[in-house]
């Protein structure tokens, strides 16, 4: 088997070329869609602030003190910008987009909540505006309604408390009204921000890394298709005659694809490492290795079945574009239904794009390492079955 072995080494090295050539070519393209994706993403994230338009405040010295204040303290800021505006710019500005709401304050507002009337304010969004303008309606309402009418009551009721019993109503009002606007300014201390990331802890560019990283791996794979696709099984036949099992041919043809597989895998790493994000380190590429034992053995169980090359080809590309987007590795897995995601845990791209992302968290997962080399098994398997059908034409 030595000399077999040496045989299938020489053929694949005549190709190895144009293989690494391809994969380059793969590689970069990968890295120019994350670079476009990231970018995206970073666009999104910057516009996530959204404009509110006020109108009716220019005129009210109170009211300025308050924007001034929520624009300065307030933890919305980051999220919320006012825009003072009159009324026709406000609504031009929200049917060109540049705004998404603006608030209406009726005249003299002011003066009447300094009274203990709330007027009623106008809240004007675009027709059928999503839920996060929802979102921002009721956040504003809320703080109309908490801020300005509870707090109101509960000054002028402890300086009446303070009044009834003979104490200072104006000390009191004061104290009460400084403790209600330390409370305000503070109140993003009353919730707790956590981000989870895009999917399992993973943010957007953690994600693209492990999906991008499994579609990658699995178009290399049609490269070899030339090499790997046999449309007879005479060399098969000599070599079962001469007392070479066919498990162990298998073995051979697998060690000579791991072997292409994993020299293109280097390339890709060091092409990884000059990037100068890049934060790779050993333990990663361990435990990246099951990955590509499993997805390795399932491409070369599909070349085992093919017949020609064209069919062969066309197998793998579909088989992996499919199982790649059902696994959520060309688009978040949480996007798809509950029934999608549960199957896609089941699926060996879906294990070993969740054991990337294991390698990006740092986190090791036994049961994931298991799969992975349990499905590897599985389809070496089944490849020296088939293997063995085509060459006896009967089973074991």
């Amino acid at each position: 088997m030595k000399k077999y072995l040496l045989l299938q080494l020489k053929r694949l090295a005549r190709i190895l070329p144009p293989v690494l050539l391809v994969a380059a070519v793969l590689f970069g393209c990968m890295a120019l869609a994350y670079d476009a994706i990231g970018d995206m993403t970073n666009e999104d994230g910057e516009q996530t602030k959204f404009k509110v338009g006020l109108v009716g405040t220019a005129g009210d010295t109170y009211m300025q003190m308050g924007l001034a204040a929520v624009q300065s303290f307030d933890s919305t800021r980051f999220s919320v910008q006012f825009v003072q505006m009159d009324e026709n710019e406000a609504e031009t500005a929200l049917r060109r987009g540049k705004i998404a709401a603006f608030i209406q304050f009726p005249e003299g507002f002011m003066d009447a909540a300094m009274y203990g009337n709330i007027l009623p304010m106008k809240f004007v969004a675009s027709v059928g505006s999503d839920s996060l303008v929802t979102m921002i309606k009721e956040e504003l309402t809320g703080i109309v309604e908490i801020m300005i009418a509870h707090t109101q009551k509960g000054i002028y009721g402890a300086g009446a408390a303070a009044g009834a019993n003979g104490g200072n109503a104006g000390a009191a009002i004061g104290d009460i009204s400084l403790q209600y606007v330390d409370f305000i300014i503070s109140r993003s201390k009353a919730y707790k921000v956590t981000e989870s990331g895009v999917f399992d802890g993973l943010g957007m560019e953690g994600y693209l890394i492990s999906g991008l990283g499994i579609v990658l791996f699995m178009l290399i794979c049609l490269i070899f298709a030339p090499v790997m696709i046999r449309r007879e099984q005479a060399m098969a036949r000599m070599l079962k005659s001469r007392s070479r099992p066919v498990w162990a041919q298998v073995l051979c043809d697998f060690a000579v694809y791991m072997a292409g597989l994993l020299g293109i895998a280097c390339v890709v790493l060091v092409l990884l490492l000059l990037r100068p994000e890049s934060q790779i380190s050993g333990q990663m590429i361990l435990q990246c290795l099951p990955v590509v034992f499993s997805l390795g053995a399932m491409s070369f169980l599909m070349y085992e079945a093919a017949s020609d090359l064209i069919s062969g080809v066309l197998m793998q590309f579909f088989v992996t574009l499919a199982l790649c987007f059902v696994s959520g590795c060309l688009y978040p897995i949480t996007f798809f239904p509950n029934a999608v995601q549960k199957i896609a845990k089941f699926l060996p791209t879906g294990i070993a794009r969740e054991q990337v992302g294991n390698c990006i968290l740092g986190v090791h997962s036994p049961e994931t390492l298991a799969a992975l080399l349990g499905f590897g098994c599985l389809f070496l398997a089944g490849s020296m079955l088939i293997r063995q059908v085509k060459v006896t034409g009967v089973r074991g």
